[in-house]
This record gives C-alpha cells, sequence and structure tokens, in this order.
C-alpha cells in the first residue's frame, strides 16, 4: 500500500538541532540576482569548454607569466588576495589546493554556471554533468552474480563505435564536464578504452576507472598513469575469498583483484578499495576497511545493493533498512577516525554523517567527495545525496544516456539522435532534480537535501522514480509492506513508470 505523508520530518536524529543552523554568509551572497548574473558573465563557456573564471584560475600567482600577459591578469591577482585575507587563508596553500587544481576549478565553474542558470537551490540542480559514469563496453571477464550491468563474455550488438566514443568525450569536454569516471563490462578488455583516455586528457577532464581488478597487471597500471587516470577503484566483494569468488563467478579472481590492488597501490595510483555489502557480508565492515587500509588504498568505497540487472535474482541479499542504517553508522564512524576516505552510492550517507559525526566533523558532500567541518555540511545540503540526473548520469555502452548506472531500464535519450546538452535538459532528469516531488517519507524529510533517497532503489522496487526510497528506515513500513505476505516483491524491477 502506497502513501503520502503531509506531518514533519524524521525526528530523533542527533543532527537535528545544528541542520537549519549551519549557515555560511556565501549562500546569501549567491542568492543575489546580481551575483547570479556575474557568476553567469564569467563561466559562460567559449569553443573549447573553459571560461574566464578557469583563465583567472590558471594565472593566479603563475610564476611563469611575463610582460604584458603579467600585467593582465594582475588586477584578478590584486583582488583574490584581498579576499584570501580577509577570510585568512594561506595563499600557497589557496593556490595549490584550488587555484591551481584544475578538477577543483572546474567543479567550481560548473558549479558557479549553474547557480546562474538555476539560481542557488538545495539541492543544486546543475546546468551541466559534474561527472559521467560511462559503462564503456558490455564486455567482462567475469560474470558476476550481482551485476547491475548483466555484462556479457562479449560486447554488446551496437555498441558505440570508436569515433562516435571520440564525439562524445568531445561533447563533455565542450559542455565543462569536470569528471568522468569509466566503467563497464570490465573496461580493460576494451581497445578503446586507450584512445578514449587520451581524447579525455586532451579536454582536461579527470578520470577515473572502476575494475574487478584482474587485469589491472603492473604495465597496465603504468599505462593509466601515463594516460592521466587519476583514481583507480577495484571491487572486493568480501575479505573471504571463497566468498567473493562465489559472487564473481570465476576462483581465483579475489586472488587477481587483490593483486591487481597491489599493482595499483606500488604504482602511484590512488586506489580505491570498493564492495557491494549483502546481508551475508555486511557485518564484516570492520573488517573489510581495515583490509582496505592495510594494502594502501586511500579511499574505500561502499557500493550501494540495488536489485537491478542480474541482482534481480538475489533479492533475498538486500539489507533491510536496519541493517543499512548500521552499516551507515560504521561507515561514519571510519570516515571520522581519518585513516582512509569512504564514500558511499548510498545517499543515506550523507544524512548519516549529519546524524552521526560530531560538528567538526568529516562529511560527505556527494558520493565521491568529503570534507571536514561545518563549511562541508553546508556544501553537501547543495551536491549531497541522490544525483541521479542532477548532477550526473549514465552513458550505456550503446550510447542511450540513462539518469544513473542502476536505472539502466529508464532512457533519457541517445547520443546517436540528440546531444548530451540536449538530453541533460529533459523533462525526466527535471523531476529528479526537484526533492519536492517525492512521496512516502521521502515527500516530508528533513534531510531531503542531504539525501533524497535513492531513486534506483524505489524504481527497482515501486517502479516509480518518485516513490519513497523502501531501502531507509524512515520508509522502513514501505519495506515491509513489500516483504510480508503473498504479495511481497512481486512487483519488483517490472515497469518504465518514470513519472
Amino acid at each position: 500500500m502506497r502513501r503520502e505523508l503531509t506531518g514533519e520530518g524524521s525526528a530523533g536524529s542527533s543532527g537535528a538541532g545544528r541542520r537549519n543552523e549551519t549557515h555560511h554568509i556565501l549562500e546569501d551572497i549567491l542568492a543575489w540576482p546580481l551575483t547570479q548574473r556575474v557568476l553567469g558573465r564569467i563561466t559562460r563557456l567559449d569553443g573549447s569548454g573553459t571560461c574566464l573564471l578557469e583563465r583567472v584560475c590558471a594565472n593566479y600567482n603563475n610564476p611563469a607569466l611575463r610582460g604584458r600577459e603579467r600585467l593582465r591578469w594582475r588586477p584578478w591577482e590584486i583582488l583574490i588576495d584581498a579576499a584570501l585575507r580577509r577570510a585568512r587563508l594561506d595563499r600557497e596553500l589557496m593556490t595549490e589546493k584550488l587555484f591551481h587544481h584544475e578538477p577543483t576549478v572546474r567543479a567550481l565553474a560548473l558549479a558557479a554556471r549553474s547557480i546562474a542558470r538555476h539560481g542557488l537551490s538545495a539541492p543544486q540542480r546543475f546546468a551541466a554533468p559534474l561527472m559521467v559514469v560511462w559503462n564503456m563496453t558490455q564486455a567482462c571477464n567475469l560474470r558476476c552474480v550481482h551485476c547491475y550491468q548483466d555484462a556479457t563474455a562479449r560486447p554488446a550488438p551496437g555498441e558505440l563505435t570508436l569515433d562516435e566514443k571520440l564525439a562524445a568525450v568531445d561533447q563533455m569536454g565542450a559542455l565543462g564536464v569536470p569528471f568522468l569516471a569509466i566503467a563497464g563490462g570490465e573496461p580493460l578488455v576494451s581497445r578503446d578504452l586507450w584512445p578514449v583516455l587520451e581524447r579525455a586528457r586532451q579536454h582536461r577532464i579527470h578520470l577515473t576507472l572502476a575494475t574487478n581488478g584482474t587485469l589491472l597487471t603492473e604495465p597496465a597500471v603504468a599505462r593509466l598513469v601515463e594516460a592521466g587516470v587519476k583514481y583507480v577503484e577495484v571491487s572486493v566483494d568480501s575479505v573471504t575469498p571463497e566468498e567473493h569468488d562465489r559472487f564473481r563467478g570465476q576462483p581465483g579472481a579475489w586472488k587477481r583483484a587483490i593483486q591487481g590492488i597491489r599493482n595499483s597501490v606500488a604504482g602511484g595510483m590512488r586506489t580505491g578499495f570498493a564492495t557491494c555489502f549483502t546481508r551475508r557480508t555486511f557485518q564484516s565492515v570492520d573488517q573489510a576497511v581495515e583490509f582496505a587500509i592495510a594494502l594502501g588504498c586511500r579511499t574505500f568505497s561502499h557500493f550501494n545493493f540495488i536489485p537491478t540487472g542480474r541482482g534481480r535474482d538475489m533479492l533475498d541479499a538486500d539489507l533491510t533498512p536496519s541493517q543499512r542504517e548500521w552499516l551507515m553508522r560504521k561507515l561514519v564512524r571510519h570516515l571520522q577516525d581519518g585513516r582512509i576516505t569512504v564514500i558511499s552510492t548510498a545517499p543515506q550517507f550523507g544524512r548519516a554523517c549529519v546524524a552521526y559525526a560530531p560538528p567538526d566533523g568529516i562529511f560527505a558532500t556527494g558520493h565521491a567527495g568529503t570534507g571536514r567541518g561545518p563549511k562541508s555540511m553546508v556544501l553537501s545540503r547543495y551536491i549531497g545525496g541522490c544525483g541521479a540526473g542532477r548532477c550526473y548520469c549514465a552513458i550505456q555502452p550503446d550510447g542511450e544516456v540513462t539518469p544513473c548506472v542502476y536505472l539502466s531500464g529508464i532512457k533519457a535519450g541517445s547520443l546517436r539522435r540528440q546531444p548530451l546538452a540536449e538530453i541533460w535538459e529533459c523533462p525526466l532528469f527535471g523531476v529528479l532534480s526537484d526533492r519536492g516531488d517525492r512521496e512516502d517519507h521521502c515527500a516530508v524529510c528533513v534531510d531531503k537535501a542531504y539525501c533524497g533517497g535513492c531513486r534506483a532503489r524505489a524504481f527497482a522496487y515501486l517502479e516509480d522514480i518518485r516513490a519513497g526510497d523502501p531501502g531507509c528506515m524512515h520508509n522502513e513500513d514501505v519495506w515491509n509492506d513489500l516483504t510480508s505476505g503473498d504479495a511481497g516483491l512481486i512487483g519488483i524491477g517490472g515497469g518504465q513508470k518514470a513519472g
């Protein structure tokens, strides 16, 4: 039975007292119409996908500038120096961490352009994808039982040609997309991977790669480093080799994945350890995090199990809402320890940080970002929680664009028929960006800016992207309705009711 709530938001969360108290004066400034007009002017893209703001940052405190070029950018430098002094920020540190850190600058420019176009909103709707996740091929050398992509041994018919893939990268560059995460299938089986990486580097796009790790040899790592990949994430589903191999459908997969991690770390690559917990494995989270740290990984990535793809055949592996909340608490604790960065594809992780982290603690600022202190908590209101169709989208092997890798059944458009810029403005993505248009507890939750519920889980279980996320403890009655009696879970994943 479905329902809509009209009461106040969730109660009982330890973070309730500081949700509305945490405010930054910059929020007021960014809400001014004049500020938004200025942001629009300095973030207007040229033909190469860059803007004035990016050029200002690149030329700030730049010792290579001489003569007229030095004079040209000097007024901007004086203005920035004055702002840094007023904010009591170190000039050299900010040069390194912000002004000359290209991915951060590109993300900042996109955020500013988004505020100019859509106004300041919590969460923020973006003018272009902040991140694109690209399932480059359907081909994979493993047969994982929980594969959301339902990958196959060979590429699927109709996959994008190399020329089409390079054209897609060109479109991302022209839109100023800051981050591109390449996945599969298994991306390392694709010969097209390398020219795609090179084209993305030419467009100054920050590159990451998700892999099962079995092909991550020393030469492969060296080649990825040379190609400009900044982060590699290896999937390890259990600290127990037999459990991982059972999931991955191949004996010895665990051993090869762990060796791949060691090769990546030794090659100087920033390396992540990614785990999809199930009811059989979620209580091993402490061991998994400690193992990742021992291997030299700098990030622990939790993948939220969604019953899609082959995952539809293992519904009983999904965590209950209370189990997921227990896991979120554990992940928040490990994030606060500071020994390893912790990220999660579960939107509830942002809300859990608000609830369980100390005020000066570390907060999730999106699926792949974290930051310390109240300012980061403010930031998480704008970019945190579910980003499907709002700040990120997925590209399928055949060029179909979907809101999320877990929502491959909902097509927003095709790169073979429409440019990415046009697809990004589709009505479906407008619905996904509006967290006021929700049902069940997600409609009234005080944490909707930080979370918003997983739209893929809502669709997988209830065939409605607006529905409450049945994996959240605040929608536990929805979960109970789904799992009780003869009607339990009969509606999984069937229709295309996208709203």
